[in-house]
């Protein structure tokens, strides 16, 4: 049934329920022919303001009739309406949202592309990044005194961080384990670690590695070692290993309170995860199932050691 229909046009079936209905219903009907057929003006207005009392007077009657769906139907139409516009233009500006932030547009989010192009686009970059690998490595070359220098607890990006890990009035002795093991726990779940697979060497600054939350065993390891190191732990230390199965990996090691502590962030592992003795936490720590060889070398910004 058209909502638009008018009391003449309604099934009488449905209409008549009570003798006070069917009269209202009689007079509502003799009234909209009569305004059907009058020409004067004066009239006209006579006879709607008598047609809107009588079906408020059958609304009173009925309770919620077609008459109040109507309306209702106008009204949900024009918040549908509004609520359309409203998620439009919520989507516009979460699109510039992100395509200002470095995401992806909502359109690629919707339409990611082929899996076979991206992997074109991977070899791509692996072959040029191959090609000057000479170049990269060079170029990052370091000297003992820069190695020692990447462990900056002065460094902007890691005193803006430490403000959110370091309480008031803030005491080595009695925060250092609270606000190390927070540092752990930021690093080890919102940095994503990924290894790469080419021979090349490179150190992301703290910047670098919050900005696109991931992160190599190495940039992980100086990162966390900085920020241990901005608490007031001088004893922490980055440590470069090599494995049982011939790779290197990169972890912190530090004392306090007379345990020793090792940090591997990459493994995502709870902070005292790898806790004690220093003989029995190196004997038991392992990573992809391999256990320590042993150490290259290991530095903090204020020494150097290697293990050749």
């Amino acid at each position: 049934m058209a909502l638009k229909e008018t009391v003449s046009e309604l099934p009488q079936e449905k209409l008549k329920k009570t003798s006070a209905e069917q009269t209202i219903l009689r007079n509502l009907q003799e009234l909209e022919l009569e305004l059907a057929e009058e020409r004067e003006d004066s009239r006209k207005k006579e006879l709607i303001a008598q047609i809107s009392e009588l079906k408020s007077h059958l609304a009173a009657v009925q309770g919620p009739t077609y008459f109040d769906l109507e309306q209702e139907n106008e009204e949900m139409k024009q918040e549908l309406k509004e609520l359309g516009k409203n998620l439009k233009q919520i989507k516009k500006e979460n699109s510039l949202l992100k395509e200002s932030s470095g995401f992806v547009s909502l359109k690629e989010e919707v339409e990611p592309e082929e899996t076979p192009k991206k992997e074109l686009k991977s070899t791509l970059y692996k072959l040029l990044l191959g090609k000057y690998s000479n170049i990269i490595n060079d170029f990052e070359k370091k000297t003992v005194g820069e190695i020692k220098g990447l462990v900056n607890s002065e460094d902007l990006t890691v005193q803006s961080l430490l403000n959110d890990f370091k309480p008031e009035n803030y005491s080595f002795e009695e925060n250092y384990l609270r606000a190390a093991k927070e540092v752990h726990e930021f690093i080890s779940k919102e940095i994503n670690y990924v290894k790469s697979d080419l021979e090349i060497n490179f150190w992301l600054s703290p910047k670098e590695i919050v900005t696109s939350k991931i992160g190599d065993d190495e940039d992980q390891a100086v990162f966390l070692c900085s920020m241990l190191f901005a608490l007031g732990d001088k004893n922490a230390e980055v440590v470069i290993a090599e494995l049982e199965n011939l790779s290197t990996h990169a972890f912190v090691i530090t004392e306090f309170n007379g345990k020793f502590y090792l940090f591997d962030p990459a493994q995502k592992e709870d902070f005292g995860k790898f806790l004690g003795e220093k003989k029995n936490v190196i004997a038991n720590y392992s990573f992809d199932n391999s256990k320590i060889k042993r150490f290259l070398y290991k530095f903090n910004a204020e020494n150097y050691e290697q293990f050749v």
